[in-house]
């Protein structure tokens, strides 16, 4: 809320204005008053109003004298609106030269004074914002240069800034989890949460590049908020979750004592964020959090990438859902950094999209594209990553295996004939799919579609027939046939045969011979 404090010396000219007036729907509370100038100039000076609404002809000083002497005295000088009982065209002309918001003459129109306050308080929100806004631009642009080694120790020296009279400082750096977000907006809240706080000239905050925000806090700051830095950091940590309702991580680097050595706490806080799927669950994270831990920038197991790409070969969603827990948690369990996790996204992607290309297939037909792509550009909490990579490479599955049944249609024909003049050697399905070159068991699945029956029974129909046909046209004995057609075991040769034509093969050509004769 705008301050506001009252002047004239006729009391129920004072209290009229002050009740009368819906202050607070303009953005204003009273914050005081005074019958006199020379009593309102010390308390102008204490309380520090936004806007003060004064009468001209007072004693001892008088209306236009109080506001010269703030306007001299005060480094940030309130606005003002005059009210008087005299049409005075020279009153009006001097106060406007000191830059007064507005001259009223009493008694005061209630419509008249609505409009001016209305426009005063947009005019003061502007103005207030604006100046916040220069603050920290002029804070930010301080420390970005300290940041970048540009700054002379000698310059140092001549810098005179609140940030600068504080003895510690450290750098932080707030991530905002999540894709395409409304970053201006998300920056504007962080600013309205920090603003909440006393000393904010002692604090830096500013943007630096999608998803994160920088803030460096110095000991004045703490100590005026009465707080410690990691109480303070965790509170604003949730804070920002709160208002944003998004995932939310803040990294400290570590405190130094000069803001010379700033550069040193900035780069600390970036190394944090590479254990940031190490310590999703222990935040904010601290240096001292980190400092007997390690990030590796190692790969992980090639069995996991040729794991995930049979279950997408095999269009099987549930296990490919899992895969890609498995794999994260694995990272995670092997303590690999936040780049060595998302190197390993890009490794499987890449392998995906390698094999959709060559098929002539485009990017664009996977809707999840532009944001798997994008999502190296963004922060994102690995729930967040698990989510996002599942819904790509469960697209992708789906197209890899329409191009795969397209492909396929004609292979799998040539399998069919393969088996027809192979029968009599020891085939197996991974044989034919190694020959082949296609998962085994997407081969088996697609079989099945095409010709409505399983791989093996087929393979066991060929074989069994053909040896009806050596049984009727020959008088090679049963183990013979049986080596014939594929089965090195005669009494699993038999065995079958019953099964699939409801005698023995001894029964069967006994029962052809006797029809014959």
């Amino acid at each position: 809320m705008l301050k506001v404090f009252l002047v004239d010396d006729d009391v129920f000219v004072r209290k009229g204005i002050q009740t009368l007036i819906d202050w607070e729907s303009y953005g204003f509370e009273v914050c005081g008053e005074a019958d006199n100038g020379e009593d309102a100039l010390e308390l102008i000076h204490q309380l520090h109003p936004d806007l003060v609404v004064t009468d001209i002809r007072m004693p001892v000083l008088d209306g236009l004298a109080l506001i010269e002497r703030v306007m001299d005295e005060l480094l940030q000088p309130p606005s003002f609106i005059v009210i008087s009982g005299y049409n005075d065209f020279e009153y009006a002309q001097r106060a406007l030269r000191f830059g007064v918001q507005d001259f009223l003459l009493k008694p005061v129109d209630q419509e008249e004074i609505h409009d001016t306050l209305k426009r005063t308080s947009e005019k003061m929100i502007q103005r207030k914002e604006m100046t916040e806004y220069t603050k920290n631009l002029s804070t930010a642009s301080l420390i970005k240069k300290f940041l970048s080694d540009e700054m002379e120790f000698a310059e140092s020296m001549s810098i005179s800034h609140p940030i600068m009279h504080s003895n510690q400082f450290t750098f932080a750096k707030i991530e905002v989890n999540g894709l395409d977000l409304d970053y201006a907006e998300i920056e504007m809240s962080i600013e309205g949460i920090l603003n909440e706080y006393r000393g904010t000239e002692m604090i830096a905050f500013y943007d630096e590049a999608i998803g994160y925000y920088c803030i460096v806090v110095t000991d004045k700051f703490i100590d005026v908020n009465k707080l410690n830095l990691f109480g303070f950091l965790e509170g604003l940590e949730k804070q920002i979750s709160k208002q944003l309702s998004l995932p939310v991580i803040i990294y400290a680097g570590d405190t130094v004592t000069d803001l010379m050595e700033l550069s040193h706490s900035y780069h600390s806080a970036c190394e944090l964020t590479q254990y940031k799927y190490i310590f999703s669950d222990k935040t904010p994270v601290i240096s001292n959090l980190v400092e007997k831990e390690q990030v590796y920038y190692i790969d992980i197991e090639h069995s996991y990438y040729d794991q995930m790409m049979e279950y997408m070969e095999e269009n099987n969603k549930e296990l490919i859902k899992k895969q890609v827990k498995i794999m994260l948690e694995h990272a995670v369990t092997k303590h690999l950094a936040k780049d060595a996790v998302r190197t390993i996204v890009n490794r499987m992607n890449h392998e995906v999209l390698k094999q959709i290309k060559e098929a002539n297939k485009y990017d664009q037909e996977i809707p999840h594209f532009k944001e798997m792509v994008k999502s190296d550009q963004y922060p994102l909490t690995l729930d967040q990553l698990e989510q996002l990579w599942y819904s790509f490479l469960s697209e992708c599955s789906e197209l890899i295996n329409e191009l795969n049944n397209n492909r396929m249609k004609g292979t799998i024909h040539h399998i069919k004939k393969y088996i027809h003049k192979n029968y009599d050697k020891p085939i197996t399905m991974k044989s034919i799919a190694n020959e082949f070159f296609i998962n085994p068991v997407y081969m088996g699945q697609l079989f099945k579609k095409t010709y409505g029956i399983y791989f093996k029974d087929y393979i066991l129909n060929v074989r069994i027939n053909e040896a009806k046909k050596l049984l009727r046209t020959t008088d090679l004995r049963v183990y013979e046939v049986a080596q014939k057609v594929g089965f090195n075991n005669p009494d699993y040769f038999v065995t079958q045969f019953e099964k699939a034509v409801g005698k023995t093969p001894s029964q069967y050509r006994k029962q052809l011979m006797n029809h014959i004769g």
